[in-house]
């Protein structure tokens, strides 16, 4: 499937390498107006020009449909953790298990926000988790405490021996100027006043 997937993404930068190599060509007037007539006029005056133009039109329309289902099934099962069990086949979305990540790092009191996202792959489960923290805390020690627990909360879960990677990202944390700012918003039930220029301005 890896070799497949190469194979897509080598038609594709091939497809638009000629279309760019051909807009190039127009530009710079490296062909004459009338070479381009010329050829054209006889791509479409000749019945086996015109037959092999139209064989390898259908079979990049064939094999784009081709490459979109590789595509697509390839992110499905990147997407998905299937295993057997005695009565049948399960499978687990893994949209669901992101969603039960974040539950479960929504339980930290320094967690203001949390975006999960896993990869199924052949060597395990792997989960990047970007975090904005409500408060400056010790980031090793909460972030060590968090991937111990989704990894074990996973592997109970789910029923899997393969490793969980969980990786953390912290993309903000609130200032000690926010903090302040938003117990005294919760305190008086309404935003902190915001000065206003010409507030005493009438007509």
């Amino acid at each position: 499937m890896r070799f497949l997937s190469r194979l897509v993404n080598i038609f594709y930068v091939l497809i638009i390498t000629l279309i760019c190599c051909a807009a190039i060509l127009f530009i710079t007037h490296t062909f004459t107006l009338e070479e381009i007539e010329y050829y054209l006029e006889l791509a479409y005056n000749s019945d086996d020009i015109r037959m092999y133009i139209g064989i390898i039109a259908g079979a990049l329309i064939v094999l784009t449909f081709i490459f979109e289902r590789i595509i697509s099934s390839t992110r499905q099962k990147e997407r998905t953790i299937a295993f057997d069990n005695p009565t049948g086949r399960v499978s687990i979305s893994l949209s669901a298990v992101e969603d039960m990540v974040k539950r479960l790092v929504y339980k930290e009191s320094d967690v203001k926000d949390v975006r999960a996202m896993m990869i199924a792959t052949k060597r395990g489960i792997e989960i990047d988790c970007r975090l904005t923290l409500k408060v400056e805390t010790n980031i090793p020690e909460m972030t060590n405490r968090l991937q111990e627990l989704i990894k074990s909360k996973v592997q109970e879960t789910v029923g899997i021996d393969e490793s969980v990677v969980v990786r953390m990202h912290v993309v903000k944390i609130a200032s000690e100027q926010e903090k302040q700012k938003r117990s005294k918003e919760s305190d008086t039930g309404k935003p902190e006043d915001v000065a206003v220029p010409f507030q005493g301005y009438r007509n």
